[in-house]
């Protein structure tokens, strides 16, 4: 005799589903909730990378994050590389674009674009933070954290003092005691014939007018070093003590070069230098290093380049230092393929980098070439 296959009828099928359903608990064990001073110390050994995506979590992470003194306990595992931080400006200098790259080359990553004008002096990274001085007001920006802030205006566009800002320059300094950054503002008014400084501490929200400062027309040009703030006249250098706000007049060499055009200011070893771009008949830079800050002691030391240096590599400027204390040399424009340099003073050796992923040399937008390359590490510190 044939079988035949077993049917469940409607009523067996759902008495059989009855049968497995799952029984939910009403009263579910309560989630512990981790107590914030772990979740600081969790974050503190994390990159910044992932820092910057926690922000976005909820808000006790982004309150932890942005805390001025979480900034100075991070400390991530890996300690991350330092590397190279490169801006230029964007087509029509709408704005102005910033990349990081390693510091043995490789490709270059997009950090940040900060619309809508074309700065007219950017400073060097100080822990990763740049200065974008545009007179009246400045910008200070960190591409570690994609964060750009535009400080109030010095004064109103429409007073009169407004078409005086030739000389009207923003610099930033850092103090290594307080952790505090600040941005110094100089100011000559032609039309007064006075100097004015001015004092924007991070955190705070106008300008503090300072009593008094040394009566020169600063030039578009600063160096932040061990908590000190440099900066050329037409003959001496004036120092700013970021801690204490108070002013000193350095003499300079007689023979040391004061146009910001044809020499710039870099710190070396922990030490203000300044470098002359004018290779002299020997093939060489000369390098005068302010080895004294309270005697005024200068002592001159020259950069000895290959024989090939001077035809090759006449666009090149020294642009600063990275962090192993080589002298970094840079282009003043894009180009194709992209090269650094480093210089080592102690062995007088030159060694070169390639960069990728920068924007082409455009020569139908010729402003959108320029360039400036600073060393750079990242920071976690939340500008606002």
């Amino acid at each position: 005799m044939e079988s035949k296959p077993f049917k469940c009828s409607a009523q067996q099928r759902s008495a059989k589903r009855r049968k497995h359903t799952i029984v939910r608990n009403s009263n579910p064990t309560p989630i512990t909730k981790i107590c914030p001073d772990l979740i600081f110390d969790i974050f503190s050994r994390l990159p910044v990378k992932s820092l910057v995506r926690f922000r976005c979590v909820n808000k006790l992470c982004s309150t932890i994050v942005a805390d001025p003194s979480f900034a100075a306990a991070h400390q991530p595992y890996p300690r991350p590389k330092p590397g190279l931080l490169i801006t230029c400006p964007t087509q029509l200098q709408s704005a102005q674009t910033f990349f990081s790259a390693n510091l043995n080359g490789g490709p270059a990553t997009h950090c940040l674009t900060v619309p809508p004008r074309y700065s007219r002096y950017t400073t060097q990274s100080i822990n990763g933070i740049v200065c974008m001085d545009f007179g009246l007001c400045a910008t200070l920006c960190n591409p570690s954290t994609r964060q750009a802030i535009t400080l109030p205006l010095v004064c109103s566009k429409t007073s009169k003092a407004a078409s005086s800002t030739y000389y009207c320059v923003n610099s930033l300094g850092f103090d290594p005691v307080s952790k505090q950054y600040k941005v110094l503002n100089s100011w000559r008014n032609y039309q007064t014939g006075k100097t004015e400084y001015r004092v924007f501490s991070l955190g705070t929200q106008s300008w503090r007018l300072l009593p008094d400062g040394p009566p020169y027309s600063p030039r578009r040009e600063s160096i932040c070093v061990n908590g000190i703030i440099y900066f050329r006249t037409l003959a001496d250098m004036v120092a700013f003590d970021v801690q204490n706000e108070t002013f000193r007049v350095i003499q300079l060499p007689s023979d040391a070069p004061n146009d910001v055009n044809t020499s710039c200011l870099i710190q070396l070893a922990g030490r203000l230098a300044i470098v002359n771009f004018q290779l002299d008949s020997q093939n060489q830079l000369s390098l005068w290093i302010l080895e004294d800050y309270w005697n005024e002691i200068w002592i001159l030391h020259h950069i000895v380049f290959p024989t090939y240096w001077r035809k090759k590599n006449q666009n090149y400027l020294v642009a600063g230092t990275i962090a192993t204390g080589e002298i970094l040399l840079a282009p003043c424009f894009l180009s194709n393929p992209f090269y650094v340099f480093y210089y080592d003073l102690e062995r007088s050796s030159l060694r070169r980098v390639k960069i990728r992923g920068l924007p082409e040399y455009d020569s139908l937008d010729v402003s959108r070439n320029a360039v400036t390359v600073t060393g750079y590490e990242e920071n976690i510190l939340s500008l606002g």
